[in-house]
């Protein structure tokens, strides 16, 4: 193994959330691949052992060494994808999926590794899932894009037996890791901190919406989740709208998260945590590793603003918390030192993101594996980062939604309700900008 390195404040939080939790598939991130025809298993098993031999992040465990947290990199292998058989099932592709989720729900050992787990399950000769399961402390959505098309390249480049022509990495996560930690001085995070203390004074407790059931003492983590669509009218409304705002397609979902959090009940002064991506310099969108960092949007929602002007509000917020992202939210939280207790999660309990696909330099399309119809997905880890999670991706014509909700605070039937509203006053606002969304009987 190479000696040990520090770790990213981010890093370092998933790390502490992990141990406070042991067992949990809360920072699992199963991806599911649906591959129809021709699949060359050996060629899979050289395609994989390059990319975690390009990637040291996906070959890293994490240690205790004099007090803190470490990140040891363990040398190069060969990886070998284990192959399930379930074909002599009655229901061999019902078996697949079954075991496909089973896979995304189980924890990993982030002292003894791996933090990539490969699985292909065999539901027929030319019909497979493939299973690649991550811990989040290796990896971000764009990590997800680079891993996909660098797996479709070297995949191509094993079935011929040639080099894959990838060029090689000028740098490994652990060198962000280091320059990050450099950055993080009193002189340059000394003002943005400021901000934000002053800008998050005073905020309401808890700030999230009226839920089915009595929080528990401690937050608990599981979740389920709504997934739904934003029809291809809505979605270029959305854009447009953004542009004559002069803001992001993002501002104005913020917007429409804000607006349905004071109609349920939550409050006019509304928080909401978004994640954005911290790939500041050129080496790094070409790097698999955790580059996430969460702001908090404080959006008002007072009076009786027209959507517009909601719209106008939510950018102007925006544009403030991406002016002051360099400060890590964990970072954050401590030099702001909140009020903590165990039944909510810092500062915000409300998640929104929002992701364009194959949007990250040096992302593809999603995987390609020749001669191969491949459909991929998220699986589902039965658990909840937060109260209430919304994640908004715009693919082709349209958008889909995935609502991801705590079982112990929402019932199933009350997140399908939020997400057919969340739809309802995006497609109201798009339609006319001067619609008020506080007007509930407009709805």
């Amino acid at each position: 193994m190479s000696d040990d390195r520090e770790v990213s404040p981010a890093q370092r939080k998933v790390w502490i959330l992990d141990r406070f939790r042991p067992g949990s598939a809360v920072y699992t991130v199963p991806l599911i691949y649906r591959v129809d025809g021709d699949l060359d298993v050996a060629a899979l098993d050289r395609a994989l052992s390059e990319v975690v031999r390009r990637h040291e992040v996906l070959r890293t465990v994490y240690r205790m060494r004099a007090g803190a947290v470490r990140q040891v990199v363990r040398p190069a292998g060969t990886v070998n994808v284990p192959v399930v058989d379930v074909s002599g099932h009655a229901d061999p592709d019902a078996e697949a999926r079954r075991r496909a989720d089973a896979e995304g729900r189980q924890p990993f050992d982030l002292a003894a590794g791996p933090v990539i787990r490969p699985l292909l399950l065999r539901a027929a000769p030319d019909r497979h899932l493939l299973c690649l399961t991550l811990h989040h402390i290796a990896c971000d959505g764009g990590s997800l894009q680079i891993l996909e098309h660098e797996l479709s390249v070297c995949y191509r480049a094993a079935r011929r037996r040639e080099p894959s022509g990838l060029r090689p990495l000028d740098e490994q996560y652990a060198d962000f890791a280091a320059w990050q930690a450099s950055r993080l001085t009193q002189a340059r995070t000394g003002p943005l901190v400021e901000h934000w203390r002053t800008h998050l004074a005073g905020l309401p407790a808890p700030a999230t919406l009226p839920a089915d059931r009595e929080r528990p003492a401690v937050q608990g983590v599981f979740g389920g989740h709504v997934r739904f669509a934003v029809e291809p009218a809505v979605t270029d409304r959305t854009v447009t709208l953004a542009k004559a705002c002069r803001a992001t397609p993002f501002a104005v979902l913020l917007a429409v998260y804000a607006a349905l959090v004071r109609l349920r009940g939550g409050g006019a002064d509304v928080v909401i945590g978004a994640p954005v991506t911290s790939r500041q310099r050129e080496s790094h969108h070409r790097m698999i590793g955790m580059f996430v960092n969460t702001l908090v949007h404080r959006v008002d929602v007072s009076g009786q603003p027209t959507f517009e002007e909601l719209v106008h509000r939510a950018r102007d917020e925006s544009r403030r918390a991406m002016a002051h992202q360099a400060v890590p939210f964990d970072l954050l939280v401590d030099e702001l030192k909140p009020v903590r207790d165990p039944g909510f999660n810092p500062v915000f309990q409300l998640m929104l993101g929002y992701q364009e696909a194959a949007r990250e330099k040096g992302a593809g399309g999603g995987l390609t594996l020749s001669g191969c119809a491949v459909r991929g997905e998220f699986g589902d880890t039965a658990t909840a980062k937060v109260d209430l999670s919304l994640t908004v991706t715009r693919s082709g014509a349209g958008c889909s939604g995935r609502l991801e909700y705590n079982t112990d605070l929402f019932e199933a039937a009350t997140a399908r309700d939020i997400a057919e509203q969340f739809r309802t006053i995006l497609a109201a606002g798009t339609a006319d900008p001067q619609f008020r969304p506080g007007e509930p009987d407009r709805l």
